[in-house]
């Protein structure tokens, strides 16, 4: 007979939950032995915590509960199309007449009730991560309709938005909402959230095929530098290609036309990163925006640019080194891989033309819209290099080889630390 522990910080939230909404027993709840802990129809309180933890169940927790009052799907929804309104990027993208009745009449999906407490655990816990998932939303509702998704498609997208980051529930709130820096041990907690959610779905639920995978390779990239798995483009679901372009941008246009400005360069400074149809919708609704330069001045951006260009060459050197010694199958691919990335990074960088400007002076000094696209430039290719050494982490834990970890730790390190002044000395 399968049993299942609960998960501590769902358990936590479920039960901070409790305090303002009524979460009651769908079905009798029992441990492994069969002895009940909950009877069906009562209510989950605080007081139940150490015996909901400590004890293993017969079944999921998650799929034995249900709230009342919860959050709807149309409420989700609503939220979503009232954004648009609110957002003049969202609307530049999400604010046709097609985009606007994907929306609406996704109001009526029906996601299975364990999933809808967990989202009204989400909306309760964390205001910022609800309004993220109904601009993914959103953003997922503009793309279908200028690609002309079919209806189908379109309910997967909008389904997988609302669920991309229930995962996120199980991982420690510590790693999710730190301001600061994670290193690679501790972002590789944040890293399962895709994994947890396709299985907790799948566990709970009969979601079609289309809306787990989109769910678990909502972070993934064509190139293969994305996560959990690395998968490349072929690899993937076809519209889970479409979720990665929404999320990666619904970051930064969730603030407003500050972040707006910074998408299309996000989007194709990697040109083989991204679903490239869903791309250039985020990219041609957005130039329709007239943005002023959001960024502080930096005239130093050009040496930072060759700063980079040499850390990245730097990185280049230590992986040849590494590929030349015996390494395991796994090994070769993961370093064959990182030498591939590390040179797009590099032509990205160079086909921009920021390292041919020796320096800023005179009009280019004071053109604020050419020192911003500069910035933008190093800032992410700086964000892939340190995204590049936590995939290695993943992929080198994953071997269980002592010695490899020994081996690529370094490595690691130098892609961790790209943003640090100086960093290309190493």
């Amino acid at each position: 007979m399968a049993v299942y522990s609960s998960n501590q910080h769902c358990v936590a939230k479920l039960l901070d939950l409790s305090e303002t909404h009524s979460i009651v027993a769908t079905q009798d709840i029992y441990d492994e032995q069969g002895f009940k802990l909950l009877a069906k129809g009562a209510e989950v309180s605080r007081d139940m915590q150490d015996r909901l933890l400590l004890r293993k169940l017969r079944a999921p927790l998650e799929s034995s509960l249900s709230v009342r009052d919860g959050l709807t799907v149309a409420e989700i929804l609503q939220g979503a199309l009232e954004l648009v309104d609110q957002n003049p990027a969202l609307e530049s993208i999400a604010g046709t007449r097609a985009a606007r009745e994907i929306l609406r009449d996704g109001r009526d999906l029906h996601i299975p009730p364990p999933l809808m407490l967990l989202m009204t655990c989400v909306r309760h816990t964390s205001a910022d991560s609800f309004r993220h998932t109904q601009v993914v939303a959103a953003l997922c509702a503009g793309i279908a309709a200028d690609l002309e998704a079919s209806a189908a498609e379109a309910r997967t997208l909008l389904v997988a938005s609302i669920l991309h980051d229930i995962g996120e529930i199980y991982v420690n709130p510590d790693y999710i909402t730190r301001q600061g820096h994670l290193s690679p041990q501790e972002w590789k907690h944040v890293a399962t959230h895709p994994r947890v959610g396709e299985l907790l779905i799948r566990s709970l639920t009969s979601m079609p095929q289309g809306v787990l995978a989109c769910v678990a390779q909502h972070h993934e990239r064509h190139d293969g530098s994305g996560y959990p798995a690395r998968l490349t483009r072929k690899e993937q679901h076809d519209l889970s290609g479409w979720m990665a372009v929404a999320d990666s941008a619904a970051a930064l246009i969730n603030r407003g036309n500050s972040g707006a400005s910074q998408v299309s360069l996000a989007l194709r400074i990697v040109p083989k990163e991204f679903d490239r149809s869903a791309a250039d919708v985020l990219i041609r609704g957005l130039q329709r925006l007239k943005v002023a330069p959001q960024l502080p001045s930096d005239t130093q951006c050009v040496d930072r640019a060759h700063r980079l260009l040499a850390h990245i060459e730097a990185v280049g050197s230590a992986l040849q080194a590494e590929a030349g010694k015996a390494l395991s199958n796994p090994l070769v691919e993961i370093v064959g891989r990182a030498l591939y990335l590390l040179d797009g990074f590099a032509r990205s960088l160079r086909s921009t033309g920021i390292l041919d400007a020796s320096s800023l002076s005179g009009a280019d000094a004071s053109d604020q819209g050419l020192l911003e696209e500069m910035q933008q430039i190093v800032n992410e290719v700086t964000w892939r290099m340190r995204n590049l050494g936590r995939n290695i982490y993943l992929g080198v834990d994953a071997c269980n080889d002592p010695a490899a970890s020994e081996g690529m730790q370094a490595i690691i390190e130098m892609l961790d630390t790209a943003a640090q002044p100086g960093a290309a000395a190493g």
